[in-house]
């Protein structure tokens, strides 16, 4: 395996480690880099010239890699090479795994984000029937209930099972910033251009309301309907790498509070060995900081 070093963040996709390889590599988004010294708008705006059409002076990027940094730099694909993405109306479902005690909390996300969504789905862990369910399904939203089971896979496999197409799977404590609603659209058509099923997703974990090290925090939470999550914990789409990529325009804001990073490394490492994550816990409870 290669070594990983620690440098500054990535222009494109803001992660601090990098591959130890001729040229530092991202181990995230693939950029290479010419020298870990770098100024990281200037470097990014030469990307971009790269990507319209310029010279790659002093980074490279791999097929996978190029993809990563056009779709961050809000860049698509078109018969005459790489340009700025057209907003379009996003083919997604919606799809939220909860508590039935989170059954408000759910009814709010609903109300804020079902316009952008042609459908969505709520998997409960609990039984329906409380009000708050019953006007979910008042505004057209498919509610069933299920035991979580200590299996976060399976429960988010429910909402698969359910849907068609696109899925943008989401948690009680997490919510799309308005860069990657806006994109949902077009960032899926590209997809399916490239015969792409499952698209990772930065999220930015704000505890106690202060944004943490961890970043970005790549959840692979954009899906097609066909594919299936594994892994009690930490779950992740069963897909070939090659049918994945990095979705980098906007983010997943995930708000939680100290108490709740500490208890959820002891919860997640009885669920299954290895789960607590301490380094996450770790970079969870560090704020950010444009070099760590």
């Amino acid at each position: 395996m290669d070594e990983a070093i620690t440098g500054p963040r990535c222009p494109i996709c803001g992660n601090d480690r990098w591959h130890a390889r001729p040229l530092p590599e991202c181990t995230h988004c693939g950029l290479a880099v010419a020298g870990l010294r770098f100024d990281a708008v200037a470097l990014r705006e030469a990307i971009r010239a790269h990507l319209a059409g310029g010279p790659m002076t002093g980074f490279m990027l791999e097929p996978h890699a190029r993809r990563n940094a056009a779709w961050a730099l809000g860049m698509v694909w078109q018969a005459d090479g790489w340009r700025p993405a057209t907003p379009r109306s996003p083919d997604v479902t919606l799809g939220i795994i909860a508590r039935a005690s989170d059954s408000d909390t759910v009814a709010a996300m609903l109300a804020a984000l079902r316009p952008t969504f042609l459908k969505a789905i709520v998997v409960l862990d609990g039984t329906i029937g409380d009000a708050a369910t019953l006007a979910m399904q008042a505004r057209g939203v498919q509610v069933m209930a299920h035991p979580l089971g200590g299996d976060f896979a399976a429960q988010r496999n429910r909402v698969q099972a359910l849907a068609d197409g696109w899925v943008l799977h989401l948690d009680t404590d997490e919510r799309p910033d308005d860069a990657l609603l806006g994109a949902l659209g077009w960032l899926t058509a590209a997809a399916d251009r490239d015969g792409l099923c499952a698209l990772g997703l930065a999220r930015r974990n704000l505890v106690d309301g202060v944004q943490s090290a961890l970043w970005p925090d790549i959840q692979y939470r954009l899906v097609r309907s066909n594919v299936r999550f594994a892994g009690r914990v930490h779950e992740r789409p069963e897909v070939p790498f090659e049918r994945t990529s990095l979705a980098l325009t906007g983010a997943i804001d995930h708000r939680l509070d100290r108490a709740r990073v500490l208890a959820r490394s002891k919860v997640y490492e009885a669920m299954s060995a290895g789960a607590g994550r301490p380094g996450d816990e770790a970079a969870l409870l560090r704020p950010f900081t444009a070099a760590t």
